[in-house]
């Protein structure tokens, strides 16, 4: 064994001790040994201060090792005449510790460069607080976006008022996107929060996108969609009042120039006003599909209020009440907990809430066993959610991707503005409104806060 030196080491030692302790008391009951018996007990004294110098000696050699070890340093090294002397081998066992934690270091330092190396070069903005404000980390994207050069010394509160509202009022798991201008360059920057411990230490961490590109893919995408929708109307409408006007031209005009009133029968007269008549009601179909549009298109502000919402989805439905009955329609409320509230304008959340109603009941006119189930309940985000569910008709996968777009419909007499302007005023909450649909089996719009 490698300690078998210092053990024979020691075992001589007190032996040695416990021999000039027996000569001792033999010396000292003798009167005319008492000089030497004196000596004999300083020898003890100097024996056991030798001994504990040895045991200390190492200890402090292996204490110096383990502290160097602990901080990282694999630079110390032990000498022959300290250590091999006394452990056989140890210096040996404890070099090739040095070198196995040393290239564990080593790893380490690989690894973290590597990190570093990848967060500081990513695109995405990566920027990490503690809960005084402090900024503990911040990659190259981040203080691009921040536009400082220097995050060490930066804090949160040192920011602009909209990104101190962001920092500070943003939750865990939500996400929002802000204009900004840096360096006269527009960015969309979208925020997305997280929280972390280590220790007894909160943090929170804040990746950064620009999703310019992606907004204007999307604008681009709803501009060509609604294009399309706005076209088929308007040429819907213009159409006809075009041909009814060529006709009604063609009643009054041949090619010799105006007819005169002997030309014009009554039948021909009755024929005019009948078009005319069509013509207005097209262009008034016209005007109101315009003032459709004027009204999704300016919105008034919210008006916060805080609702509860079980008496207020049960005030919703009894608008029904009569359809329901009708109908033959069983409707179900489950607010989970009872006394949940939400803090919204009741106007403009009552107006989707009955747009949703309203046409899970027109999707129940061929269901059997019609029902909808109105829920609401906190998720695992802490986000109230209000879900509006039928087994109606519901949607199909190719309406799905157009049910928002202003003026589409799948309805015979449907404006096609409901779902639209539910999306706004969602928007304007700081919410979503989501849809998902089985044809004939189900159908749930969910209303996210």
């Amino acid at each position: 064994m490698i300690f078998n030196k210092f053990y024979i080491s020691i075992f001589l030692r007190i032996i040695f001790i416990v021999l000039t302790c027996i000569l001792f008391v033999y010396l000292i009951q003798r009167d005319d040994y008492l000089f030497t018996s004196g000596f004999v007990a300083f020898l003890i004294i100097v024996q056991t201060a030798l001994l504990i110098k040895y045991v200390n000696r190492t200890n402090r050699e292996l204490a110096e090792f383990l502290i160097h070890l602990q901080q990282g340093d694999t630079s110390v090294v032990f000498t022959k005449e300290n250590i091999e002397k006394t452990f056989k081998g140890l210096r040996d066992s404890f070099e090739k510790i040095n070198v196995d934690v040393k290239k564990v270091i080593e790893e380490k330092e690989q690894k973290e460069h590597y990190l570093n190396y990848v967060i500081d070069n990513v695109k995405t903005g990566l920027i990490a607080f503690n809960e005084s404000g402090n900024i503990e980390f911040a990659n190259n994207q981040a203080k691009v976006f921040l536009n400082k050069k220097n995050y060490s010394l930066l804090n949160i509160h040192n920011l602009d008022d909209e990104l101190i509202d962001i920092f500070t009022n943003t939750n865990p798991s939500e996400s929002k996107i802000i204009k900004k201008t840096i360096n006269n360059e527009l960015y969309f920057l979208s925020f997305s929060s997280s929280e972390f411990k280590i220790g007894s230490k909160r943090f929170k961490l804040f990746s950064i996108h620009d999703v310019k590109q992606e907004i204007e893919a999307n604008e681009i995408e709803s501009w060509q969609k609604l294009t399309r929708v706005l076209t088929h109307e308007m040429m819907n409408s213009i159409t006809p009042i075009t041909s009814l006007a060529h006709a009604i031209k063609r009643y009054l005009k041949d090619e010799d120039g105006l007819k005169s009133q002997t030309e014009i029968s009554n039948e021909l007269i009755s024929d005019i006003v009948e078009n005319a008549d069509i013509i207005e009601n097209r262009g008034t179909g016209l005007l109101e599909f315009i003032d459709n549009y004027r009204t999704i298109t300016k919105l008034p502000k919210p008006k916060f209020e805080t609702l509860e919402i079980c008496k207020f989805l049960k005030n919703c439905i009894q608008l029904f009440d009569n359809d329901i009955k009708y109908k033959n329609i069983k409707i179900k409320l489950n607010v989970i907990p009872e006394n949940q509230t939400l803090l919204a304008d009741k106007g403009m959340i009552e107006q989707v809430i009955i747009n949703l109603i309203k046409n899970s009941i027109d999707a129940l006119n061929i269901a059997v066993n019609p029902k909808i189930d109105l829920i609401s309940f906190i998720d695992e985000n802490k986000k109230v959610k209000i879900q509006v569910i039928d087994n109606g008709t519901g949607i199909s996968l190719d309406a799905l991707d157009n049910i928002f777009i202003p003026f589409f419909t799948t309805k015979e007499k449907g404006s096609g503005i409901g779902l639209s302007l539910s999306r706004q005023i969602m928007h304007l909450h700081g919410g979503i409104i989501s849809v998902k649909s089985e044809p004939n089996v189900e159908t749930t719009f969910t209303l996210t806060f």
